[in-house]
Order: C-alpha cells, then sequence, then structure tokens
C-alpha cells in the first residue's frame, strides 16, 4: 500500500510540473482574456474571444478612446444623466462621421456592474416609444485582417478568430399619433464580458445606430455603421501573442541554468517514485 500511496503521489507531482513547463504564462495565469457576444447572461453560440487593450472600468482610459479612428472624426456628447440614472460606472457617447457619408454613425459604450444597466435595446428602445420593424444578426468582417493574421486564442485552445464577429441588430420605427412614421433608426449591439464567470460581475455593451430612411432601403446605413464597428475594433481588442512554453523561456533565458532547472525538478518525484528500490538495490550490494 505505501508502495502505491507513493508511486501515486510522485506521479501526480511529476504532471503538475509537467504541466506548468509545458504550458504558456497566459495558460497558468490568463488575463485581460474577455468574450465578445450577443447575449449578455448566456452563451448565444457565435462568440469569441479577445483580449482587451482597454480598461473599460477606468473613466480616465475611456475618456482617451480615440475620437479619431482612421477617417472618422467625432464629437462627445455629454449623457452624466442618463449614466446616473441607470447606475452605470462608465458611459461614452460619440457621434462618429466619415468623409464619404453625409450622416453620423452613434457609438455608445456603456459599462457597469448592475445588471439593469444592461436591459437589451430590444427593452430600452420600447420604452423610449419605438417600434421594433425587425431584428436579427450580422456578421461584421474586422479592418485590417492582417493585424490578426495568426494564432488568436484566449486560454480555450482551438478558440481561434475567423476574421469576423457576429452582432445583433435591431430595426426601430417611431410613430405619430396618426400611425406615420417619423423616425426610423437601425441599431447595432454586442457585449464584452468576463468569459470566466458564468455570471460575470462587470459588462460593457457596445451599441451603433444611425438614422434610417422612414422606407425603404438602410443598406447604406448598415454598412456604415459596420464599417465603424470594425474599424473600432482594433482599438479595443489585440489578438494574444504567440507564446513559448515556459519550459523554453527558461532555456533562452537562462541557458544552461535554466535547463539544469527543468531537470531537477522533473528528477525530484521520479526519485520520490523509484527511492525504495534504490535503497533495495544498495542493500543487496553490501
Amino acid at each position: 500500500m505505501r508502495s502505491t500511496y507513493r508511486i501515486t503521489i510522485g506521479i501526480l507531482i511529476l504532471m503538475i510540473i509537467l504541466s506548468v513547463f509545458l504550458s504558456t504564462p497566459g495558460m497558468v495565469s490568463p488575463g485581460g482574456v474577455s468574450l465578445v457576444a450577443t447575449e449578455v447572461q448566456h452563451s448565444s453560440g457565435d462568440e469569441i474571444f479577445v483580449r482587451t487593450k482597454l480598461d473599460f472600468a477606468h473613466p480616465e482610459t475611456m475618456a482617451e478612446f480615440p475620437q479619431r479612428i482612421g477617417e472618422w472624426h467625432s464629437v462627445s456628447y455629454n449623457w452624466s444623466a442618463l449614466k446616473e440614472s441607470l447606475g452605470a460606472d462608465i458611459l461614452l457617447s460619440r457621434a462618429y462621421r466619415h468623409p464619404n457619408s453625409s450622416k453620423p454613425v452613434f457609438f455608445l459604450i456603456i459599462q457597469g456592474t448592475n445588471m439593469s444597466t444592461f436591459h437589451p435595446p430590444i427593452v430600452c428602445y420600447p420604452a423610449l416609444g419605438y417600434e421594433i420593424e425587425e431584428e436579427g444578426k450580422v456578421e461584421v468582417p474586422i479592418a485590417n485582417a492582417s493585424w490578426a493574421a495568426g494564432p488568436w486564442r484566449s486560454e480555450r485552445e482551438g478558440s481561434v478568430f475567423k476574421g469576423e464577429m457576429s452582432v445583433k441588430k435591431l430595426v426601430l420605427v417611431k410613430r405619430s399619433g396618426d400611425g406615420k412614421i417619423t423616425e426610423r433608426r437601425v441599431a447595432l449591439y454586442y457585449y464584452v464580458k468576463d468569459e470566466r464567470m458564468s455570471m460575470p460581475n462587470e459588462i460593457t455593451m457596445i451599441r451603433l445606430s444611425a438614422i434610417a430612411p422612414l422606407n425603404g432601403s438602410y443598406q447604406e446605413e448598415l454598412e456604415q455603421m459596420k464599417k465603424l464597428a470594425s474599424d473600432t475594433f482594433p482599438a479595443m481588442f489585440e489578438v494574444r501573442p504567440e507564446e513559448r512554453m515556459i519550459a523554453e523561456k527558461l532555456i533562452i533565458k537562462h541557458g544552461v541554468a535554466g535547463f539544469l532547472v527543468i531537470a531537477a525538478l522533473v528528477s525530484l518525484p521520479i526519485i520520490f517514485i523509484l527511492m525504495p528500490s534504490i535503497r533495495k538495490k544498495r542493500k543487496i550490494e553490501i
């Protein structure tokens, strides 16, 4: 029995040591890994894993979010009253305009820990007097795909970025007392949350919207919003750099000394397992 316990404990220790040395630093201590999703409280099956470049909970950092992105330039709005009424921690509101379009795209980032802050737009817009004319999803290709070349993973092996993200789409209208449409909008939105938490403590919603023609096609406005969503994505998220295993990093950094440390740590549980046999052999030789 003692021999069985010794072998079991030794193998477990060896497996732990090997798993650490064969892992990357990000696998051992993941940080900044988030989930971009179309649903706030459950999986929608179209999530992608990202590493955030911004601290969405930090007011000073968010205030420095670029006012100019590529050819886009923007003006900011002060919605402090709305922020307070929603109980949000961060609310950034901008209107971005592209030289190829006469209409602005309204860009909103809202972040908080209070779930009531995140009543989905399908609830909030009707509360503001809008009627949902259409609801669905849109695939947004991410701009400058070269920046996402190579491995693009979180600690979940195989969650590889495929060059696009899913966002929710709403087409909304407001009507006058006699039923005539007086305003029509298109909105796209998605959430950013900690993918390691089944019920995240902090959630960020990113929403884009634009005023559309009162009837007919809204394709021009939709394409402009998709372009802004695409162009702002690299400003908020980044690829996870390809990492070397901890064993490789030790050897590269410390050379022979690093190799000896690895060899010593791997040898210890093996010696622990074989110790009774070594002692027995010595007694026989004596």
